[in-house]
């Protein structure tokens, strides 16, 4: 993703200032420079390590399995900050995963072949297998019931270990796991370096995985299922797809446990154990690449610092993690990327001149069958106990028009669109797409071409405007994840192509200046407009469009209605929901009214404007008929 910070930065910390030292060009280039050179150093040091030991310290290679056990740590951080971070899935059981891990690698190596390769690649298939399975019994469950479960989990593999004594040793557990090269045993110099490779592996992995389509999938589900289904992302698969990476990583990290001990045994899997894990992704900033890797090496300086007093780790761990919610809750790298010295230099806001030819990426809709409707509903009812929501609505949406639907507050306007869009299960009635019985999902309506507008703004506001239009372009993506996670070519053309129409979609909305904001940091009129951008980057043939323009300034209306017509005459049909009446009037080439769950109009809107029917029940007011006629 563009921007991974956790926290939305306001409008006026976004707003970038002339003049200002820490805004200007220089600076950042300055910081770029210096920051660069920091990692460069870092990563020369963690390659000269164990010769710098070697030469300064007697004890070398205590100091080499120290860094070696905290970069295992930081792998296994760096699976749990997939699945909290970015996948918004409370996990308890990531040290069971890392447990079970354990065990396949040393199954593998102790009893079977006596390959720490292919220990490793059984560590990663148990650690998957663990979390799937964990996942497929708990996709309903919400964030804390979910945490509930995987803690159960947790105790369960752990049991496991204790009582399986064929295969894990029981409480005692598997010894004599040692990585070999040919016949001797791999020198502990050579390992660290192993260690070392796995962790920028898993490093870029991760990085590759929340920059791609895969990611702000996963980061979609986390803000808002009902917004991915409505942009065809299914919640079910992302988050399966992000917790099997996750658990298959957190299982690579036993495997690498094992193989530097050379041993398992069930106390691995204890949540004392975990708490460092915790402790590290809170401290170093959740939802950030790199956060995870320093938060893990603070805390192994720390543990080192206070090895004297060991009794006391667990609980000067806890009142670390306590004191970093509380101080600084997003973290060394959040906190650091939301200060004024931190934060990327971001375009200049401005008063973008909407241009006057409309972009080939704005979808077009074509060959469609005559006198078929793009969207209808027949016969629709919908109760809730004992209120008649929707009551034998009919509706039918004709492809290139915009069709208005409105109504007083609880006439079941935003029902309806849920029926249709199948968010609702109807109790009765026929829901079409282009004749064809509309598809029981969300998502699928999505896939149909039926993409949604909520009533209320559902923006992703932890990432980027850019990021949360190509986001809107996920189910139109044709590499799989695992080209997202090796950036194959296939992967690399087409997120080239989909950033450049991203940038003309938001061109064409007034936004292009503001592409590399955090949305939350537009005006509410923008983002209801970011909304509507994202919805036409899916490429949909139906568009809905849930009040859109409330709040809206002058200006802002005339964008959106500009772009209503735009999508109305590239053949597509926009559904528009909506209390502002005159800009329905203006806009809509057909109305219906819907009053107590029934339709009391429908027609153009000259005929909805002369309805006494109409004018009772939407504005109180019979004798307006004679002032409209």
């Amino acid at each position: 993703m563009a921007t991974v910070d956790p926290t939305p930065a306001r409008a006026g910390d976004v707003a970038a200032k002339s003049g200002s030292l820490f805004d200007s060009a220089a600076y950042h280039r300055v910081r770029t420079l210096v920051l660069g050179a920091l990692s460069v150093l870092a990563i020369a040091v963690l390659l000269m390590w164990p010769v710098i030991t070697d030469y300064y310290s007697y004890n070398a290679s205590y100091y080499n399995g120290l860094v070696a056990s905290a970069a295992i740590s930081a792998i296994l951080t760096i699976s749990l900050n997939l699945s909290m971070g970015y996948g918004g899935m409370l996990s308890m059981m990531h040290s069971g995963m890392q447990l079970a891990g354990g065990y396949a690698a040393g199954y593998l190596v102790v009893k079977v072949s006596g390959s720490w390769l292919l220990g490793i690649v059984a560590s990663v298939a148990v650690g998957t297998l663990v979390a799937v399975l964990v996942l497929l019994v708990s996709l309903r469950a919400t964030y804390l019931y979910f945490g509930m479960i995987t803690l159960a989990a947790n105790l369960i593999v752990i049991e496991v270990g204790r009582e399986w004594e064929s295969v894990t040793g029981g409480i005692v557990g598997v010894s004599g796991i040692a990585p070999k090269l040919g016949d001797d045993v791999m020198p502990k110099q050579f390992f660290y370096y192993v260690v070392l490779a796995f962790l920028v592996l898993v490093y870029v992995l991760q990085r590759n995985l929340v920059r791609s389509g895969v990611g702000r999938a996963s980061m979609a589900v986390r803000e808002s299922s009902d917004t991915a289904s409505a942009m065809g992302i299914s919640p079910a698969r992302a988050k399966l797809l992000l917790f099997g990476i996750s658990g298959g990583v957190a299982g690579l990290s036993g495997a690498l446990y094992a193989l530097q001990l050379g041993f398992i045994n069930p106390d691995v899997g204890l949540l004392d154990n975990g708490i460092i894990f915790f402790v590290g992704l809170f401290l170093g900033g959740i939802s950030t690449l790199i956060g995870p890797v320093i938060g893990v090496a603070l805390i192994a300086i720390l543990v080192e610092l206070i090895k004297d007093q060991a009794r006391y780790t667990t609980l000067v761990l806890g009142c670390l993690l306590l004191l970093a919610m509380m101080v600084i809750p997003r973290g060394v790298v959040g906190t650091w990327k939301a200060s004024r010295v931190g934060r990327d230099k971001l375009s200049d806001p401005d008063d973008e001149a909407l241009p006057d030819q409309v972009p080939d990426v704005v979808p077009e809709v074509r060959d469609v069958p005559a006198g078929v409707a793009a969207l209808e509903g027949v016969g629709i009812v919908k109760h809730f106990g004992g209120v008649h929501a929707l009551d034998g609505v009919d509706v039918r949406v004709m492809p290139g028009t915009v069709h208005g639907i409105i109504g007083p507050n609880g006439s079941g306007k935003s029902t309806l669109v849920s029926c249709l869009t199948r968010y609702h299960q109807i109790d009765k009635g026929q829901v079409l797409v282009f004749g064809e019985e509309a598809p029981a999902a969300p998502h699928r309506v999505a896939h149909a071409g039926v993409t949604r507008v909520f009533q209320v703004p559902h923006l992703f506001e932890r990432v980027s405007v850019l990021d949360n239009v190509l986001t809107g372009m996920r189910m139109r993506e044709t590499y799989s994840w695992s080209g997202a996670l090796l950036r194959s070519p296939s992967y690399r053309r087409q997120d080239l192509q989909e950033r450049e129409e991203a940038r003309q979609l938001l061109g064409f909305a007034g936004l292009a200046s503001r592409a590399d904001w955090l949305a939350s940091s537009l005006s509410h009129g923008q983002k209801r407009l970011l909304e509507v951008v994202r919805a036409v980057a899916s490429r949909p043939k139906v568009l809905i469009l849930d009040e859109p323009a409330t709040g809206l300034t002058s200006s802002e209306l005339d964008a959106l209605a500009r772009l209503c017509r735009v999508l109305r005459e590239r053949g597509l049909a926009v559904v528009l929901i909506e209390h502002n009446v005159d800009f329905v009037m203006g806009l809509c080439d057909e109305i219906t009214v819907l009053e107590s769950g029934k339709v009391i109009e429908r027609g153009s809107p000259e005929r909805v404007r002369a309805s006494a029917a109409v004018l009772e029940a939407y504005l109180g007011r019979p004798d307006l008929v004679e002032e409209t006629s």
